[in-house]
């Protein structure tokens, strides 16, 4: 099953770079501590709970909660499940050791990203810097950590990891981020017509919800993929929901085309005024990949692909 699980997470990560929106382009959160701003040269595992000011506090389960915790004018959100020893879980306990998180939400922006990593407890986790104490700014009584030339670290559950495409910039996207910690300003709304539409559960391996680029044959997409155990056969089975705003007529025949041709999955369709919504099933995994795998590459296909890096 970890297998499965990996692969599956794997796949899924592919689908979200390969279109990710506008300028936001998916460039990773920098786990590279080489340009850190200590006070020396000496590289410290320093406890969270030492760091002073507010820290962060909240959860979230889904794409519908986590966008009520996310700035404005996000272009995605990404929710991914982390399991023990696959590469996330790795890197978050690289940069801050002792960490244990069960999911990762990336919300995405013109500027920059925003990584939230819950933990189960701040006790005995550290954030490792250069020098013996964090550089911080304060702002509104949380302390935002310099950790890189182009990542700031708001520290608690979660851990919010602001990474920014420009060099130069201040630390507008983690005060944003505090903004609306802090009831200053409203969670995101853009993604809102089309979660509007989605499962409202926490059952899930990954979701990724986004709003198209100019031009493209719909406005936004949301998919949740998950797995679970069939009761009837006690087979792993998989599952995919997908939801299409505003899809244009060749892009909802494409979709129905690929149900018909399906290869040992089940496809099921609804359309309702401006919403397509389809789900997959299937217990035979290569199967299953492979009709998955058709319908990420028609989006890729009617999604216009931003001329910005």
């Amino acid at each position: 099953m970890k297998e499965e699980k990996n692969k599956w997470m794997k796949f899924g990560a592919i689908f979200a770079i390969l279109i990710m929106v506008g300028s936001a382009v998916f460039v990773g959160i920098l786990y590279g501590y080489d340009s850190l701003t200590g006070d020396d040269n000496t590289t410290t595992e320093y406890p969270l709970t030492d760091v002073p000011g507010t820290h962060a506090n909240f959860t979230f389960k889904n794409a519908k909660d986590a966008a009520g915790y996310v700035p404005e004018d996000v272009l995605s959100i990404n929710i991914l499940k982390i399991y023990s020893n696959d590469s996330i879980d790795q890197g978050i306990k690289e940069a801050f050791p002792g960490a244990e998180s069960d999911k990762r939400l990336v919300a995405s922006y013109q500027t920059g990203m925003l990584a939230y990593y819950p933990l189960e407890s701040e006790e005995n986790v550290s954030i490792l810097i250069s020098g013996k104490k964090p550089q911080y700014e304060n702002y509104d009584g949380y302390n935002i950590i310099f950790t890189h030339a182009a990542q700031r670290v708001v520290v608690g559950s979660p851990i919010i990891i602001a990474s920014f495409f420009n060099y130069l910039s201040d630390n507008t996207l983690a005060k944003k981020a505090i903004d609306v910690l802090e009831g200053k300003a409203s969670g995101s709304t853009t993604l809102n017509d089309i979660l509007a539409h989605a499962d409202d559960t926490d059952t899930y391996d990954e979701i990724i919800v986004y709003k198209a680029n100019d031009g493209s044959n719909y406005d936004k997409y949301y998919q949740r993929s998950s797995q679970y155990l069939n009761m009837t056969t006690f087979q792993l089975s998989f599952q995919l929901e997908s939801i299409i705003l505003n899809p244009s007529d060749e892009m909802k025949q494409d979709v129905r085309d690929l149900a018909e041709n399906a290869t040992g999955t089940e496809f099921t369709i609804t359309e309702e005024g401006n919403v397509m919504k389809t789900y997959v099933d299937g217990s035979d995994y290569t199967a299953f990949m492979t009709d998955t795998n058709t319908l990420y590459q028609l989006v890729s296909k009617h999604t216009q692909q931003s001329s910005t890096a």
